[in-house]
């Protein structure tokens, strides 16, 4: 009888390492090729790790390019996710508090956004900022990426803010508190777990955004890290040991900032799944 469930687990956890290895084995191969020399990529037969590891590529990578391309991601990304954020916060608040027939149809057309790709809006978002003077600035990139992630995140804060208890929200009314101060005093605290899901969202999506990044910049200056990824891509050749270390050095921050919030970025994005 036991042999039966001792199978299931060993099936399971051979499917888990199979997975990983899908997963993990890509990340491995660009590691392993940002250490390798310009000549050794391409040796015969293939090398898994170098054979005289260097950190040249790194060095040649991080030039002052590159950190002008970082800090345009940083500032895009952070201010993406501080607009985005706070918008959604309070529209899932409304959409989870409000009963009424018009607000299910806003809802409805939230759910809608969500369904447009990327390049089937990059056109009239593109003319709309060439109208209005902003190519080649931030505000262009900031405004795309929170048109299109403002849906997904609205939509995942008022799964997890439907699950929170109203009771709290009405004793503190009761106790004279007033709509403001109830939202920011009982509900945002309650919902960090949430807001910390959807900022973490939208962090990865805007820090790896290409098509807008690269349609509404056109000067070296003003270029973010996956379009900057461009310049080791020549016209007689690819530097991938170059480029490799910069796809490390991109992944880093992301990485190291889901590694941190994981936990609450699991909470929010199943509290949501279940209670929305």
């Amino acid at each position: 009888m036991r042999r039966a469930p001792l199978a299931r687990k060993a099936a399971l956890v051979a499917a888990e390492l199979a997975v990983a290895a899908f997963v993990l084995v890509p990340f491995f191969w660009m590691v392993s090729v940002s250490l390798k020399p310009p000549d050794e990529p391409f040796a015969i037969p293939a090398r898994l790790w170098p054979q005289d590891p260097t950190f040249e590529n790194y060095i040649a990578a991080f030039r002052p390019e590159f950190r002008t391309y970082f800090l345009n991601s940083l500032v895009v990304s952070l201010t993406s996710v501080a607009i985005t954020v706070g918008l959604a916060l309070v529209a899932a608040y409304a959409f989870s508090r409000t009963k009424l027939l018009i607000v299910s149809g806003l809802l409805a057309l939230v759910v809608l956004a969500q369904m447009f790709p990327h390049a089937a809006i990059i056109i009239p978002i593109y003319k709309m900022m060439r109208a209005g003077d902003l190519l080649n600035t931030y505000a262009s990139l900031i405004i795309a990426y929170v048109s299109v992630t403002l849906p997904v995140a609205i939509w995942m804060l008022r799964g997890f803010l439907k699950g929170l208890p109203q009771s709290l929200e009405e004793a503190a009314s009761i106790d004279g508190a007033g709509p403001f101060r109830v939202f920011r005093e009982i509900v945002v605290p309650l919902a960090r777990p949430g807001i910390i899901a959807t900022a973490v969202y939208v962090l990865i999506v805007t820090w790896q955004e290409f098509l807008f990044a690269l349609s509404f910049t056109s000067t070296r200056d003003m270029r973010t890290l996956p379009v900057g990824m461009n310049d080791f891509i020549g016209q007689y050749g690819i530097r991938y040991g170059e480029l490799m270390a910069s796809s490390v050095l991109i992944s880093i921050p992301v990485v190291a900032v889901f590694y941190v919030l994981q936990r609450y970025f699991v909470a929010g994005i199943t509290a949501g799944a279940v209670k929305g």
